[in-house]
């Protein structure tokens, strides 16, 4: 598996292990963020919804970090890095499982 930073398509694309390839625009990326501050977590709800809006800095990928072997964190150029998307997550959200 491999992945890539794509600036000038706002893109984040994934090579999978089965030669499938996905990619992700950036904006939903972050929309999707999984972490508890966004998403909410028991019984608190996220701070992100569909009317959020983001400011380009909070939707620009700076760089993306493996967590363990099930997935992966992007790190959005507002510092933002908490969300820990997992590979299953990625997989389905692209339609491929």
């Amino acid at each position: 598996m491999g992945w890539e930073i794509v600036p000038d398509e706002r893109t984040f694309r994934v090579r999978w292990d089965d030669g499938k390839v996905a990619e992700y625009d950036w904006e939903p990326l972050r929309r999707a963020c999984p972490c508890a501050y966004c998403s909410g977590e028991g019984a608190f709800a996220g701070n992100v919804n569909p009317d959020t809006k983001f400011s380009e800095t909070q939707t620009t990928l700076k760089e993306v970090y493996a967590v363990g072997r099930y997935g992966l964190t992007p790190e959005w150029a507002d510092g933002h890095d908490t969300g820990i998307y997992t590979f299953k997550l990625l997989r389905r959200a692209a339609g491929l499982d």
